[in-house]
């Protein structure tokens, strides 16, 4: 029966050749308006409560499980979780006030279909005056249509409308009825399509608005501040190797999963405020482009005064930090696309002895307050047992000026970690240490007030806080 409904409406649009266009090369000078949504439209959203089960929430609202199961996409009718939504075939819900969070890759379209409003309407009532201009990070208030104050992303793939193509080709090509295709992309139906117009192909998979041969860009959640790693991850349509810049960095983005993925360290003297970040492929650098201004956060750091005593103080001399800097600059800026380390980074050390958070201004001698500390200083005497924190190549074993005996770990995408003011190395450069490992001694050699270790992680040369890494898996 659906085959002879689908057949009888290819004859229908066959018939009004003159609505089925070739697709143009420039698109029309006016795009269709937004329709608002439908009124009593709105889904009814259940959310699962202790001790409920699918046939009793199926008993609730006089459907069944099979029901449920169908509208939910749910495979195992006995696996339901506390706080679960489950949408409720053939029943009305509310309209729902909500905030919603923007996130890298939101577009104000994307945020308007995952809670079946319009962009038009989300963007008046937060009094947006550039719509295209929302930030991640920033609150949104919306009027959420989909039955819940969670945002709903529609199901679908992307499409990008080639030179010749038609509505009813393009729903040929994908087994997809016309009028459906046109009604998900809130188009008139029949509809006219033009070359590089993007199309929601309806079926699985989480469907973001964003433009050109985009199919994903998302990053892990916000807010981002100060001396945080920013995870990003893309997918493109035609695999094409993406590319970037972020916070006046070049993005450096390897193969993972479907995609590639970039890590973003956000230095601790970054300005807060709004950065735009800006993404595009190799393959069409001049075209197809996606950018977003990613507001970052002030990481509230303490300023931090240091006395060092004469005997160390030409230490202090500017030429000497930069002349160290600029040496190991030529270690954290090598990058491999394979990332050596799995899960959360482990503590380099066993005491939970913080001396010094990273991020503090520092201040030696009462001198100007003009760098921050960029580690983590764990208390501990000479002799402690320094350990890698996860897989890595010893990239560097040496003495250094300021930093005392020094070991450098690699493990890979671009990350780095140091350990410094050691006593003793007990790795050699090339040698692959897994986690866990002791790699070193503890002691008070170089720039030091007394025994401690330094650990220092970078991303692309970029000192990020540490603690982030002992709690949060990356990429």
């Amino acid at each position: 029966m659906k085959r002879l409904l689908f057949i009888l409406t290819v004859i229908t649009l066959l018939a009004a050749s003159p609505y089925l266009a070739l697709a143009q090369t420039e698109p029309p000078g006016t795009p269709p308006a937004e329709p608002a949504p439908e009124e009593g439209a709105i889904p009814k959203v259940h959310v699962v409560q202790e001790g409920e089960t699918l046939f009793s929430i199926a008993t609730t609202y006089g459907t069944t499980v099979e029901a449920l199961q169908l509208v939910n996409n749910l495979s195992d009718a006995d696996f339901i979780y506390v706080g679960q939504e489950l949408l409720i075939p053939g029943a009305v819900g509310e309209v729902v006030a909500a905030i919603y969070t923007v996130q890298i890759g939101d577009t104000l379209a994307g945020i308007a279909q995952a809670f079946g409003t319009t962009a038009a309407e989300v963007a008046a009532d937060n009094r947006l005056m550039n719509p295209a201009g929302i930030a991640a990070g920033q609150s949104l208030s919306i009027i959420s249509r989909n039955g819940s104050a969670e945002a709903r992303p529609p199901a679908g793939t992307p499409y990008v409308v080639q030179p010749g193509d038609t509505l009813l080709s393009v729903a040929m090509r994908h087994r997809v009825d016309p009028a459906e295709l046109a009604a998900v992309n809130d188009l008139a139906y029949p509809a006219r399509l033009f070359a590089g117009m993007r199309l929601r192909l309806p079926g699985e998979g989480v469907y973001q608005a964003l433009p050109g041969d985009w199919r994903t860009v998302r990053a892990r959640p916000g807010p981002y501040g100060q001396g945080d790693t920013i995870s990003l991850y893309v997918e493109t349509l035609d695999d094409s190797l993406p590319a970037g810049t972020f916070l006046d960095q070049t993005l450096h983005f390897a193969p993972y999963q479907d995609g590639f993925v970039a890590l973003v360290g956000v230095d601790g003297f970054t300005r807060p405020g709004r950065h735009l970040l800006t993404l595009n492929t190799t393959a069409d650098p001049a075209g197809g482009s996606f950018s977003q201004q990613v507001e970052i956060l002030s990481g509230g750091f303490l300023t931090q005064t240091i006395t060092v005593p004469d005997t160390l103080s030409y230490l202090l001399a500017p030429e000497v930090r930069a002349t160290e800097d600029a040496f190991l600059a030529t270690f954290f800026n090598q990058f491999t696309e394979t990332a050596y380390w799995e899960g959360i980074f482990q503590r380099p050390v066993s005491t939970t002895l913080i001396t010094a958070s990273y991020g503090g201004a520092r201040s030696y001698n009462g001198g100007p307050y003009d760098i921050y500390h960029t580690g983590i200083d764990f208390g501990g005497g000479i002799g402690t047992p320094i350990m890698a924190p996860a897989n890595g190549v010893v990239l560097f074993a040496g003495p250094l000026e300021l930093r005392g005996l020094s070991i450098i770990l690699d493990h890979g995408l671009g990350v780095m970690t140091g350990y410094y003011h050691l006593e003793q190395m007990m790795v050699a450069v090339g040698d692959v240490v897994p986690a866990g490992q002791v790699i070193g001694l503890g002691g008070s050699t170089g720039l030091s007030t007394g025994p401690h270790l330094h650990w220092d992680l970078r991303v692309h040369n970029v000192p990020v806080d540490g603690q982030k890494w002992l709690a949060t898996q990356f990429p």
